[in-house]
């Protein structure tokens, strides 16, 4: 990441709710002190309830307001300013909701995006809860790293990823088959999942481009439909789609050297 470059970004996105604001943020003292005291570690008890009250009171305040759920409501680094979630988008409120500020939250002094640490943690799954037997497995090596991968037959950053995957050693990939590009994806990937040899099956079309014979009429396609809603649940809106044993997504086709990092990110935090 070009950590300047978006630093300025953020920045600039504040202009038009600070310097040109005709109203300044009134923001009580409580609150102001609530804020400052967080990062103290023995914080008296009054000071965290007072933060839990602006929290629960600002996030009542803005489903008034914005008209929309507000899931949840936490207090930031900065003296004053609230994170808020909703639908699974983050802005920023002062502790009477009369200003909102969308953009990202940077701290300079480590170098931190705190928006992009909260997304991250929003986007995790709980891995374990993944319905395996409704996924093409496929292992290589030994199999003893796993991950799971929601894709397309007819996405072209599949098939990328999918010859970045072939080479991985060592790991067990689980592939839910996510007809979500074109219409044909759905019969192809039904065709996929009832080949004797799904692995092969998939394979074949993602990396030599040939097609799996046509699906017999008794096969049991249920599973296609279970990991449309799946996916749906999980907000995965576009493909592919990676998921690694701690819960945390990869952003599209990445690199070996990327599911690696990731890999042995979630091997050092067990």
């Amino acid at each position: 990441m070009n950590y300047k470059k978006h630093l300025c970004a953020a920045l600039l996105a504040l202009v038009p709710f600070t310097a040109f604001s005709q109203t300044t943020v009134n923001t009580p003292t409580a609150p102001a002190a609530a804020a400052a005291d967080k990062s103290v570690p023995n914080a008296p008890a009054a000071i965290v309830q007072d933060e839990k009250q602006i929290c629960d009171t600002l996030k009542k305040t803005l489903q008034g307001k914005l008209g929309i759920p507000v899931e949840s409501v936490s207090v930031t680094p900065v003296k004053g300013v609230y994170e808020v979630v909703a639908q699974n988008e983050i802005m920023y409120s002062d502790a009477t909701a009369d200003h909102i500020i969308v953009g990202q939250l940077f701290e300079t002094k480590t170098q931190r995006n705190l928006t992009a640490e909260t997304k991250d943690r929003l986007s995790r799954i709980d891995f374990t809860k993944l319905p395996l037997a409704d996924a093409i497995k496929i292992v290589n090596g030994t199999g003893a790293r796993q991950i799971a991968v929601f894709s397309d037959p007819n996405c072209s950053f599949c098939r990328k990823l999918e010859a970045s995957l072939k080479e991985m050693k060592d790991v067990t990939i689980y592939t839910f088959l996510y007809p979500v590009i074109r219409p044909s994806s759905l019969a192809e990937s039904q065709n996929i999942w009832c080949a004797k040899d799904k692995g092969a099956a998939w394979r074949a079309r993602m990396l030599d481009g040939v097609q799996a014979p046509a699906k017999s009429a008794n096969c049991d396609v249920s599973a296609i439909e279970r990991n449309i809603a799946l996916g749906s649940k999980l907000g995965v809106t576009g493909t592919p789609t990676v998921f690694v044993p701690s819960g945390q997504r990869a952003p599209g086709a990445v690199s070996i050297e990327y599911l690696e990092n990731m890999l042995a990110k979630d091997k050092l935090s067990e």
